[in-house]
């Protein structure tokens, strides 16, 4: 039978964290390590006075934020189990998640990572829980707030696009998913490698499922599966320096993958694009506190 491993990375998730660990018990059989990136609040203290005699749990505690990828690969590169389960902090799975997407690895050999439906707390899907590869030209439709005007051209359309779709069974092979909620083959990641280090948050999802696909391994999103996630509890504490991860990750995603594909002046337009996506969300951030 195969085995799993549910990995937790945790950031000032607050009550969160304890309601994220108790669904894993529950709804898993295997080890948990749960990873704290040194939160300022008491969210890892209260799940480990609240579980702390639980011998599936390892508690794991940086004395500094590495970031996302950077913690999740602490276990990674040691995983024994057959399957890994990234779950964020605000993240909570239930009874029908694990069983389905495990039965579509073990149906599809050359399945290296899969997701399914992500639901918000009031039952709307979130647009990113099935996505595109982002392009240049997507890119810069996205960053300009253009998308609706091109949303019947395929080439531009927004890349993210999990809500519009309605199925309920069966497995979709698609380009990529998000990192709310992941499972990933081991055997397929000591081919590929860990996630990327190099992004702090944000985007290492996208990265991960671009190398997988180079590698010839395809990513899946299984209907009958679900999770619902509280998205935003950990990023509230620093919207700034969130904002300025996310658009770092934009950038270091099309230097890896476009840099050779596309043309100086192309290039050059998408990093401007990231730029005034940054100062103008930034702008708002504040403007919104």
């Amino acid at each position: 039978m195969a085995s799993t491993h549910i990995i937790v990375v945790n950031y000032n998730a607050g009550n969160w964290l304890l309601r994220s660990i108790n669904a894993a018990l529950a709804h898993s059989d295997g080890a948990i390590s749960v990873i704290d990136n040194n939160s300022s609040d008491a969210s890892m203290a209260n799940a480990r006075m609240a579980l702390q005699s639980n011998p599936r749990i390892r508690w794991i505690e940086n004395p500094d934020n590495i970031g996302f990828a950077a913690a999740n690969n602490m276990v990674l590169g040691e995983l024994q189990e057959d399957y890994a389960v990234l779950v964020n902090p605000d993240c909570e799975i239930n009874a029908s998640t694990l069983s389905p997407i495990i039965a579509c690895f073990e149906q599809y050999p050359k399945m290296a990572l899969a997701s399914c439906r992500i639901y918000s707390e009031d039952g709307s899907v979130q647009a990113t829980c099935k996505r595109k590869f982002p392009t240049p030209g997507s890119a810069i439709v996205r960053l300009t707030g253009l998308g609706r005007l091109f949303s019947n051209n395929q080439n531009l359309a927004d890349f993210d696009y999990g809500h519009l779709d309605t199925s309920t069974q069966g497995v979709e092979f698609v380009e990529a998913v998000s990192g709310a909620f992941m499972v990933v083959r081991r055997q397929a990641m000591e081919q590929v490698g860990l996630l990327d280090p190099a992004y702090f948050m944000h985007c290492e999802d996208l990265d991960w499922c671009k190398r997988f696909a180079l590698a010839g391994w395809q990513v899946g999103f299984v209907n009958e599966a679900s999770v619902v996630h509280a998205k935003g509890i950990s990023s509230a504490s620093r919207p700034l320096r969130v904002q300025w991860n996310l658009h770092r990750g934009m950038n270091r995603f099309f230097d890896k993958f476009y840099r050779h594909s596309y043309s100086l002046p192309t290039r050059l337009l998408v990093k401007l694009g990231i730029a005034v996506s940054f100062l103008w969300r930034s702008v708002l951030t504040v403007l919104r506190r």
